[in-house]
Parts: structure tokens; C-alpha cells; sequence
């Protein structure tokens, strides 16, 4: 079901024989979701007598004011646990800015790491690492490579949500000696439009048991790759974005009875405006798993399935997002400022694979080419490709050396810092000649965006175009290659005629009303030839 905007407002007292006072300050607004089932917390005394709890956080995190994002990544140890036990749930721990109307940390993500995914890799640095405050996430100069590995999702919250708790035949597994993960990577995005000083301490509780459960589960993250190849026009009412998860994962991957979908969340920024997870089989578009067309990127609550989804090999998972960007003024890259954008399914699953996620994005020559680029100044298109393949934006997050230079003079505009440090923004274009000694971005800005023909079609090109996809496994044994392939061709999903009581009420009135309008027309139209002819 879509996110529904709910108002309330209640009075101090009372109403008398139908006097009804004013609500004064007694009011507000909140997003829910009215249908569809809900996570079932255990009672108190199953969570004293039955579960433990293990809380991570990070520890003291100094926000400074010139700070409009950040992400902050703390190395956590497990508990020690010498039999496998399952993590039953999980709820966030915030600070009390984080639990206002305008919460400082956006969202969330608890991964598990393995240690020994690199050569030359010292097990001792993880101890060392866990006692340390943490470090900027995905910085090539601040944080340590062994990080890298740390991939695999095990929980995840976004702003508004209230955490999740699995059905009773699942548990995500934690402890044990076969296996079970000993570190675990805890990511914290701040975004402090506001210029707030705040010194942090956020992060997760979570409840696991003893009494392991039937199944194990997992999950994983699907979507748009996180790059600058993630482009929204100016000014546009909806403009398409999707990330594809195809049979190169799924079919070398997922089990040959395929996996079980129990749960799923949204994830976008502030132009988000639709978003589905669609799933696509034998030329065929199934129901999709969840589909919210009234987004709001300020409830990011998981959406527990009312109906288990199965996802078999070959089958593809599709993250579809719509945007609207009316009002800006320059296109709006991917990225992990909130100023940015993402297209991203969590998805939580049964049973537990090697997977830790599976992301697609234009591949790079083909993007330059929608918009009639082919060649660059000093690097070949390959050395392009790598660039983004390998190296990621080279202002991936803030703060940066960008931004901490700013800090020295003023609070800067982030927006602008993002488009100066941006990949697009440093490659000059040679070829063709009408668009030499311009950089990339600034002949995307100078596009006729403005022009609906225009913009659709480069949507529709980069939609239904080549899609380039990345399995990411979190077992060092499994090696899937990226794979290069055009937009799935399918039957698109119908959605049935709503059996909801609202919905027939609703048009039976809406008919009823256009049959009195129309014997109001009718009467009008008479009346009026009765007055001409005695005229």
C-alpha cells in the first residue's frame, strides 16, 4: 500500500452538548501505512526470559556544524557465543536529536564483516579497531581496506522506522563456531542540513535467542549502483531511474528452489517520489513485492509481506524509482548526501546465501554516449570505465578535504562542493568538436531539459538501454563477473480491480455524481431553449 499522510489534533477537554474547543497546540502529522501486516515484537516477558540483547553503537561521534553529511563507520565485536543462536529482531537506539521532527541520523546499516578477505591482512588490526571511535566511511585515505569486506547487511534502519521483527520461522544467524561472523561494521549517515554541533551515540538493538529457529535468514541490497552514472534531469514532475538484479546473479547464486522474500525496504532521498520492487519471470511481470507510488523519504519503515515472494535462479528483482526534481536547477547526481540520490531495496530473506547484494548501472561508454560524448582529454575511455568501476566518485561523502578546507572560512553550500568534486565535473570533453573544452557536467546542464521530448527520450534510452550488473558474494570462494545486458523485454503487471469496500464507495459516488451533473446539464440546456423560444 502507498504511505498515507495522517492528521490529528485532540483538545484539552472534553466537548459539551457539542461545544468543541480549539486544538491549540495539540496537533501534527504523521506518515503510516494503513494496510498490510505488521512486526510482531515479543512480549516483555519473552524478551526478559527468552531473548538477549546486544546494543551497538557508535561512540561519542563529534557532528560539527559544518557538517552537512557524514558517514561514520564503527568496527563492533559479536558476542561471544559458542552455538549458533538468531537474531530475532532489532530497533534503533537514538540520541535525542535524532528523535525529533528533524532527526540528525538518516538512516542505518549493520554489516557483518570477514576478516580475512585480503593478502597480507593482520587479524590483530580488528581488535585494535574495535577499541577506536571509528573513521569516515569509504574514504581512501581514512579508512582501512580490510573494511572493504565488511558487505553483508544484517540490519538496517531508515528515518521514521521503527525497526523490525522477523516471523517466528526465521532468524538471522549470529555466534556458533562454523562460520558465524566475529566483527561487524556499523554505518551511520548523518545529514545535518540545519548546522547543528551534536555529539552522537546512535545505533541498533538487537534481540536474538538461544532457541534457533527453522530457517536461517539474510539480506541483501539491490538497486542503482551508488555513482555519478545515476542522473536526474532538472525540473522534472517524475523522471525514471531502475536497478536490476538479473540471471547472472540470481541464476548463479539463488538456490535451485530459490529464496524467500519476507520483507522489504524502500530507500531513496529527497526527490524520491515512487518506488516499487518489481519481479520479472519467463517474459512476465509477477505482483510486485512492494510498491509505494506516495513515497516519503521520511518514513523509511520496512514493509513486512503479507505473502511470502519466491525469487527463482533466472528470475530478476527491479528497483524502480520515480523522482521530482521541479524547482532544481542543475541535474542531481548518485550519491550518499541526502542532496544527491539512491534506488535501493533492503530485502530480508530466507534461507541465507552467499549474497550480499546485487546492483546494476548504465555502463559507462554507453552513458557518455546518450549524450553524445566519446572521448575525453587525457584518458581513453577505458581509463573512464576504471575510473568509475574501481575508484568510485572522488567526493563519495563528506566531510572531505573539499569541505574540511571549507571549514576554515564558512559554512559552504554542499551542493556546490558535491559538483566541483564530482567525476563528471573533471572530465573535459574532446570529442565531439561542437563540445570540446567543456566538461561533462556542465554540457549536461546546458541540455534542453526543459524540452519533454527531449527528456524522454534520454530517460527512455537509459531505461530500456544496457544495464551493466554487479553480484557482490560475501563467500571468498564464489567469483561472479559483471555482466552487460539490455533491459529485460516483459509482459508489465496489471493490477487486479480493488476489492476495498473505500474504493467501490467512491465510484459508485463519482458515477452517481456524474449522472446528476449530467441531468443538471440536461435541465440547464432545456430550460435555456424553453427561454430562447418565448423570447
Amino acid at each position: 500500500t502507498d504511505t498515507m499522510k495522517v492528521l490529528w489534533s485532540y483538545g484539552d477537554r472534553d466537548p459539551v452538548h457539542g461545544d468543541l474547543k480549539d486544538h491549540g497546540k495539540n496537533r501534527g502529522a504523521r506518515s503510516i501505512h494503513f494496510l498490510g501486516p505488521s512486526f510482531k515484537k515479543p512480549t516483555e516477558p519473552q524478551l526478559k526470559n527468552d531473548m538477549r540483547q546486544w546494543d551497538v553503537t557508535v561512540k561519542n561521534v563529534s557532528i560539527d556544524a559544518s557538517m552537512d553529511t557524514l558517514y561514520w563507520c564503527k568496527i563492533l565485536k559479536a558476542p561471544t557465543l559458542r552455538e549458533k543462536h538468531h537474531i530475532i529482531g532489532y530497533e534503533a537506539i537514538l540520541t535525542k536529536e535524532s528523535s525529533t521532527k528533524q532527526p540528525l541520523v538518516h538512516h542505518m546499516t549493520l554489516f557483518e564483516c570477514s576478516p580475512n578477505s585480503y593478502p597480507g591482512s593482520d587479524p590483530n588490526s580488528w581488535d585494535v579497531w574495535v577499541k577506536s571511535s571509528g573513521a569516515v566511511c569509504n574514504s581512501n585515505l581514512l579508512t582501512p581496506r580490510d573494511w572493504d569486506s565488511c558487505i553483508t547487511p544484517v540490519a538496517t534502519w531508515g528515518v521514521g522506522a521503527s525497526g523490525q521483527f522477523l516471523p517466528e520461522h526465521i532468524g538471522i544467524p549470529i555466534g556458533g563456531n562454523k562460520g558465524g561472523a566475529k566483527y561487524y561494521m556499523l554505518e551511520v549517515h548523518y545529514d545535518n542540513p540545519r548546522a547543528k554541533r551534536v555529539l552522537d551515540h546512535s545505533g541498533f538493538r538487537m534481540h536474538y535467542t538461544r532457541h534457533v529457529r527453522q530457517h536461517d535468514a539474510g539480506m541483501m541490497i539491490s538497486g542503482v549502483s551508488i555513482s555519478d552514472t545515476q542522473m536526474i534531469p532538472p525540473g522534472q514532475k517524475l523522471y525514471r531511474n531502475v536497478g536490476i538484479c538479473g540471471p547472472s546473479c540470481t541464476g548463479a547464486v539463488f538456490p535451485e528452489d530459490g529464496i524467500n522474500i519476507v520483507s522489504a525496504a524502500l530507500h531513496s532521498h529527497v526527490a524520491g517520489r515512487k518506488m516499487k520492487l518489481r519481479h520479472v519471470r519467463d517474459g512476465k511481470e509477477l505482483p510486485r513485492i512492494v510498491e509505494d507510488d506516495n513515497y516519503d523519504q521520511s518514513f523509511q519503515q520496512i514493509r513486512q509481506l503479507e505473502n511470502e515472494t519466491t525469487i527463482l535462479p533466472g528470475d530478476y528483482l527491479i528497483t524502480d524509482c520515480a523522482y521530482e526534481t521541479i524547482g532544481r536547477k542543475r541535474p542531481t547526481l548518485g550519491g550518499y548526501s541526502t542532496k544527491q540520490e539512491m534506488c535501493l531495496s533492503f530485502i530480508t530473506y530466507y534461507p541465507k546465501i552467499d549474497l550480499a547484494g546485487c546492483y546494476s548501472m548504465t555502463p559507462v561508454k554507453e552513458f557518455f554516449e546518450t549524450f553524445g560524448v566519446f572521448q575525453f582529454y587525457s584518458m581513453n575511455m577505458t581509463d573512464v570505465e576504471n575510473l568509475f568501476l574501481y575508484n568510485g566518485n572522488i567526493l563519495d561523502l563528506l566531510p572531505t578535504t573539499a569541505l574540511q578546507n571549507a571549514k576554515e572560512y564558512s559554512i559552504v553550500d554542499e551542493e556546490d562542493i558535491l559538483y566541483k568534486e564530482s567525476i563528471l565535473n573533471k572530465l573535459i570533453i574532446s570529442d565531439p568538436v561542437e563540445f570540446h573544452d567543456r566538461t561533462f557536467l556542465s554540457h549536461l546542464n546546458q541540455l534542453p531539459w526543459q524540452e519533454p521530448l527531449f527528456t524522454r527520450r534520454v530517460e527512455q534510452s537509459i531505461l530500456t538501454g544496457k544495464h551493466m550488473t554487479f553480484c557482490r558474494v560475501s563467500n571468498e570462494s564464489i567469483s561472479v563477473a559483471a555482466e552487460i545486458f539490455k533491459y529485460p523485454s516483459f509482459e508489465a503487471f496489471v493490477k487486479p480491480p480493488s476489492h476495498c469496500p473505500y474504493h467501490h464507495f467512491m465510484e459508485f459516488n463519482q458515477s452517481s455524481a456524474a449522472r446528476k451533473l449530467s441531468s443538471t446539464k440536461a435541465l440547464i440546456l432545456l430550460l435555456l431553449l424553453v427561454v430562447r423560444r418565448y423570447l
